[in-house]
């Protein structure tokens, strides 16, 4: 066995294979993205897959929550979004935090929405309309303002 390295330029090998290493992971990384905003996972399925400790960090809750629904692209309860803003660095936080911040956004801001329980991104379903409150109808006039302007005419 020869251990002759003069004729093998080593570096340069070396160099062609870190080069070749490097365009496989950014290769690897770009389908990772694909497959997370997909909503698979790289075990297959739908995924909580794409969540890094560190996805989440420097966010609120609502701003992490939508960020997370965007990578799973479906309605989430409320304890599937609680599990996932931790896996992704936020500190735990109570059930009826999370409950109360996303619906104070879902009123606010509109773009996170609550469907029978399950959070979802407003621009998924731009048709759903929030159960109209206690007789009002779509002008936000109430069905006892109506009567009265009636009884007064």
């Amino acid at each position: 066995m020869s251990t002759d390295t003069g004729t093998v330029d080593w570096a340069a090998a070396l160099a062609e294979i870190e080069a070749r290493i490097a365009k496989l992971q950014t290769t690897a990384d770009g389908i990772r993205e694909i497959m997370a905003s997909s909503g698979v996972s790289p075990a297959g399925g739908p995924s909580g897959g794409g969540i890094k400790p560190d996805s989440f960090l420097k966010m609120s809750i609502p701003d992490a929550t939508k960020k997370y629904l965007g990578m799973v692209r479906q309605k989430q309860h409320t304890q599937d979004v609680m599990t996932a803003l931790e896996k992704g660095g936020l500190p735990p936080s109570k059930y009826n935090t999370v409950y109360s911040i996303l619906m104070r956004r879902e009123k606010q801001i509109g773009d996170i929405i609550n469907m029978k329980g399950d959070w979802a991104l407003a621009e998924w379903y731009p048709n759903y309309r929030k159960g109209n409150a206690k007789g009002k109808d779509a002008a936000g006039e109430s069905a006892e303002t109506k009567d009265e302007e009636k009884a007064t005419a």
